[in-house]
């Protein structure tokens, strides 16, 4: 091959992976969160027995709030990275959307090994934060969204986009 062509291949590359970022970012926006203005506040309880609430959970750290489903087939991909992330001592909390009692949750958690904090949700906190697509991750950082995706996500990307609020914030 060529210098011509391999440039040429090297700019179409490259113009597809601006393409694809550009196309994640929309897609991101798109299907951001809108959450109730008392979100922060709001009482969140978890399988393991903990009352708390964003404010709380977030506080001088940047929190990953994650909505899930047991049926969901990306979050089977993502959850392993929400899993690492809380084992390296970053604050989790999953919302499991339509996944179950309380039971059959902590089963399900139980079974794939991820320790993640977890609020059972029939739908209702998941219609209050208008969430659009699962999983979805927003970042939460003294009480207030400092970043959310959705669709798959990898530890490292996650990873990334919690020291950048992290440095943005701290």
């Amino acid at each position: 091959m060529n210098r011509k062509t391999l440039a040429i291949k090297t700019g179409k590359a490259l113009l597809w992976l601006a393409v694809f970022f550009a196309a994640s970012l929309v897609a991101d926006w798109w299907r951001r969160p809108n959450p109730p203005a008392n979100a922060a506040d709001l009482p969140l309880h978890t399988l393991s027995g903990r009352d708390t609430t964003l404010r709380q959970s977030s506080d001088g750290q940047t929190l990953v709030l994650y909505f899930w489903g047991s049926w969901c087939g990306i979050c089977r991909r993502t959850s392993p990275a929400i899993e690492q992330l809380r084992a390296d001592g970053v604050p989790v909390i999953g919302v499991a959307m339509q996944s179950g009692s309380d039971a059959d949750i902590g089963r399900y958690l139980a079974g794939h090994g991820w320790h993640f904090d977890t609020v059972n949700d029939s739908g209702t906190l998941a219609r209050q934060w208008q969430v659009r697509a699962v999983p979805t991750v927003v970042l939460v950082r003294n009480g207030r969204i400092v970043h959310s995706t959705s669709g798959i996500a990898s530890y490292y990307g996650l990873k990334s986009r919690i020291r950048l609020a992290d440095w943005k914030d701290g």
